[in-house]
């Protein structure tokens, strides 16, 4: 499996989350084993949850292709350790306190009606993965971020739902997460943005924006993780 599986895409950038996520999980006592995808897509991040730690989870999107996903996971040797279902970020059908941990990946700007309800669907949507949070779990997530002015222009005209797709400012990210009793809150990405191809380029992008000093309100990508009161 690699980070492609994992991110789908701009993997240098967004696999910046996984040094943050493996500390918490090997500092974690005692271990975190049952796990939520939300927004799984093609489910790489609950492989890399199942494969790597031994988690058991279960994944889960709105539109989740489960005979696709379950295939992905039985190819990567982990579908003996995963569960699919349909779920709405903003009503989880769990009660409180069920799960060690929720991640996501990429999810917040969908969420929510065209128009100015979506910022409370987004702090619904982390409301619920608090919710279902055991006492003592963990969320981890990596999100995108509104980014530059720069960013936000090329989304607005070369993105197909960069219009449609509500991106989240770091300070949003911050108020989310205060239901938090703490959380670990990093931003990054600029450069890598705005390369695709070759691969030398993208790569050469990716390590300026961990050597510029670019401020933060610049950058594209929020990771991290938060934990819910003992």
């Amino acid at each position: 499996m690699t980070l492609l599986d994992i991110f789908r895409w701009d993997v240098t950038t967004w696999s910046r989350a996984l040094p943050v996520w493996k500390s918490v999980l090997e500092a974690a006592h005692p271990p975190l084993l049952y796990g939520l995808e939300i927004g799984a897509s093609n489910g790489g991040v609950s492989a890399y949850f199942a494969r790597t730690y031994g988690c058991k989870m279960l994944c889960s999107d709105l539109d989740l292709s489960i005979e696709k996903v379950g295939s992905f996971h039985r190819q990567v040797g982990v579908a003996h350790l995963v569960d699919y279902q349909i779920i709405s970020a903003t009503d989880i059908p769990y009660p409180a306190a069920t799960f060690d941990f929720v991640v996501f990946k990429s999810v917040l700007g969908a969420i929510g009606p065209a128009g100015s309800g979506e910022y409370a669907e987004q702090q619904k949507a982390i409301r619920e993965m608090h919710r279902v949070l055991k006492p003592g779990g963990v969320l981890f997530f990596a999100e995108n971020l509104t980014g530059s002015w720069l960013h936000r222009f090329a989304r607005r005209h070369f993105v197909a739902w960069g219009k449609s797709w509500r991106y989240v400012t770091l300070p949003e990210m911050q108020t989310f997460l205060q239901v938090f009793s703490q959380y670990d809150l990093r931003a990054t990405g600029f450069l890598a943005a705005f390369v695709s191809r070759p691969a030398w380029l993208k790569e050469a992008a990716a390590w300026l924006d961990t050597s510029l000093p670019f401020p933060k309100s610049w950058r594209y990508v929020a990771y991290g993780y938060a934990v819910k009161e003992s």
